[in-house]
């Protein structure tokens, strides 16, 4: 990224935001990917002293966190500036070993979206157990990221119906419900997946990771997620904690 680009970034875009604030309507979403010891870059993985850190923060300036189940109360789903709802993508090992009794000491929700094939077959992933020990604690929320985490820009509608019914299988059989969460791999879809995904799944939210006010859709939600990126400063964190980035996407266009 160069100057000024960074400048834009770090300064104008959430400028934009602060001042766009009443266009947020739905509670903010933030995400991560894996939690890691070193070699920490990008939105794929987050070191563990910087998750921390941001936790932190959340803990002592009274952020509520929220899971998934919760959102099925309209009061929950209404943005509110000390409201996040943390979630991760893919259902990474260390989303469990490395940060799940951190979360419960702290009394911090989170969510987590499952890939149907890794989770439980994938040593780097997490295992079924795992995932139930966590449902149940009540602190962690789990929603669907399709079979086998592909673009669903390229998917074609038979390709949609395979990603979303094999995952929903699993979740169900494992933890006894059909998820009404589904977010996009790699934050990617075409106006026909999008179509499909509020047209013929049981999913009430979904989410994308545009950086933009979420919306709803033919009584959908969809939510623009703003990703913790390893590489940004804490004031880039704060900044999308207080939903100042939802904003980017106009630029965009």
């Amino acid at each position: 990224m160069n100057i000024i680009k960074k400048v834009v970034y770090n300064n104008l875009v959430p400028m934009l935001g602060a001042m766009k604030k009443k266009s947020n309507k739905f509670v903010n979403v933030i995400y991560y990917h894996d939690i890691v010891r070193e070699n920490a870059h990008g939105s794929q993985y987050t070191d563990i002293a910087t998750f921390k850190a941001h936790m932190e923060y959340i803990a002592q300036n009274g952020y509520k966190t929220l899971t998934f189940d919760e959102l099925d109360k309209d009061e929950n789903l209404k943005f509110d500036k000390k409201t996040v709802l943390i979630t991760f993508d893919d259902g990474w090992v260390s989303n469990y070993t490395e940060i799940f009794e951190y979360m419960k000491e702290k009394g911090i929700k989170y969510n987590i979206f499952l890939e149907g094939k890794n989770v439980g077959t994938n040593p780097k992933y997490l295992t079924w157990e795992m995932v139930k020990e966590m449902y149940e604690s009540g602190i962690v929320g789990f929603g669907a990221h399709t079979y086998n985490h592909p673009s669903m820009a390229d998917v074609n509608l038979e390709g949609y119906a395979q990603e979303v019914s094999k995952t929903n299988e699993i979740i169900k059989e494992k933890l006894g419900y059909i998820p009404k969460d589904f977010c996009y791999p790699f934050g990617k879809y075409s106006e026909e997946s999008n179509e499909y995904m509020v047209k013929n799944t049981p999913y009430e939210r979904i989410y994308t990771s545009d950086l933009r006010f979420s919306y709803e859709k033919e009584g959908k939600i969809i939510f623009g997620r703003s990703s913790i990126n390893s590489d940004e400063s804490f004031r880039v964190f704060k900044n999308k904690l207080k939903a100042n980035y939802n904003a980017f996407y106009l630029l965009k266009k």
